[in-house]
C-alpha cells in the first residue's frame, strides 16, 4: 500500500471543515431557540421546550387594586329629598367599593327620615308637620354643608363610621331647636320624641343629643310651648274642649297618637297593633276622617273619627 501525503491532507482538511460546520450549526440552533424564546414563541418541535414559570391569577373585584380608595371626591347630593341619605350611601359605595360605610346612613338617617315623613296631619299639628321638614332639611344641610368645606375631610371621615356618626350626633341639636321645636305644643313633642326607636334614643349618641336639646330650652320658650298646647287642644276638641268631656277627649286622642308611634318601633312585633287594637275597638284598625271644626278634629275609641 503507497503512502499518499497529498490524500492524506486533503481527509483531514475535509473532517475538520465538517467538524467546524457542524458546530456552527449547532450554535446557530442554539441561538434561534433562544430569540424565539424571548420572543414567547414556540419552539419546534424536535427541541424541549423551556420550563415556564407559573402564571399569575389575575385580580378580582376583591383585588388590592380594585378596592383601594377612589381619588373622587364625594359628590353633591341635594339636601331636602327624601332619599337623601340612599344617595350618599350609593356615593359612598361607588367611590370605596370594599369600604364599610357608614351605618349612619342608613340605618339611622334614611330609617328616620322615612319615619318622620310617614306622618300626618293625625300624628302632628300643622306647625310639627312644618317643623319636620325643616329639620330634616337641616340636618341633611349641615351634612353637605361639611361636604363642601372640606371634600378630601368628608371622604376621609366617611370611611371611619364610628367618627361619622358623632360627627352626625352633634348636629341634631342645633337642627331640633333652631327649626323651632320649642314653639311645638306638648302634644306634638312627645310624638316626636317616641318616633325614634328605644334603644336609639337610650344609646349613647342618643342620651348625649337629648341632653344637649333640653339644654338649649330656654325660660321664654314655656310660655310659647303652653300657648301653641292649649291651641292644639282647641284644635283637637272643637266646641268639646269647653265642656267636661274635653280633657278627657283630648288624653285619649294623645294616647292614640302615642301609641301609634309605639306600635312603630323596630322592637314590636307587627301583629300587635292589630291584636290590642280590637280589643276596645276597631278604632285603629279602620280608616279616620276629619271633622271640620268646630267639631272635634278625632273622638277617641270611635270608628271612622
Amino acid at each position: 500500500m503507497s503512502f499518499n501525503p497529498i490524500s492524506i491532507a486533503t481527509n483531514v482538511a475535509h473532517t475538520a471543515i465538517n467538524g467546524a460546520n457542524g458546530a456552527a450549526k449547532d450554535m446557530t440552533a442554539a441561538w434561534s431557540s433562544a430569540v424565539n424564546t424571548a420572543k414567547g414563541n414556540h419552539p419546534p418541535a424536535h427541541q424541549a421546550a423551556p420550563t415556564k414559570a407559573p402564571a399569575s391569577k389575575p385580580q378580582g373585584p376583591s383585588g388590592p387594586t380594585s378596592c383601594a380608595p377612589s381619588s373622587a371626591t364625594p359628590a353633591p347630593v341635594t339636601p331636602g329629598t327624601p332619599d337623601y341619605y340612599q344617595q350618599r350611601y350609593n356615593d359612598f359605595v361607588a367611590r370605596n367599593p370594599c369600604a364599610k360605610p357608614p351605618d349612619y346612613y342608613l340605618e339611622y338617617g334614611q330609617k328616620y327620615c322615612d319615619r318622620f315623613l310617614s306622618l300626618t296631619g293625625r300624628d302632628l299639628s300643622p306647625a310639627g308637620l312644618a317643623w319636620r321638614d325643616r329639620t330634616l332639611l337641616a340636618l341633611q344641610q349641615a351634612i353637605e354643608n361639611k361636604r363642601a368645606s372640606d371634600p378630601e375631610g368628608f371622604a376621609e371621615l366617611e370611611r371611619d363610621p364610628e367618627a361619622f356618626r358623632k360627627f352626625a350626633f352633634e348636629t341634631h341639636p342645633a337642627a331640633y331647636v333652631n327649626s323651632g321645636l320649642y314653639d311645638l305644643p306638648a302634644q306634638d313633642i312627645l310624638v316626636i320624641a317616641l318616633t325614634p326607636d328605644i334603644n336609639d334614643v337610650l344609646s349613647h349618641e342618643g342620651i348625649r343629643q337629648t341632653l344637649i336639646t333640653l339644654g338649649k330650652l330656654k325660660p321664654g320658650d314655656v310660655p310659647d310651648i303652653l300657648r301653641s298646647t292649649g291651641q292644639e287642644y282647641l284644635s283637637d276638641n272643637g266646641l268639646l274642649a269647653f265642656t267636661p268631656l274635653g280633657p278627657g277627649m283630648e288624653i285619649g286622642t294623645q294616647l292614640e297618637r302615642m301609641w301609634d308611634r309605639v306600635t312603630e318601633q323596630s322592637w314590636m312585633p307587627s301583629w300587635v297593633p292589630w291584636v290590642v287594637a280590637p280589643l276596645p275597638t276597631l278604632d285603629n284598625a279602620l280608616p279616620d276622617f276629619d271633622l271640620p271644626w268646630p267639631f272635634p278634629k278625632d273622638i277617641p275609641l270611635v270608628p271612622f273619627l
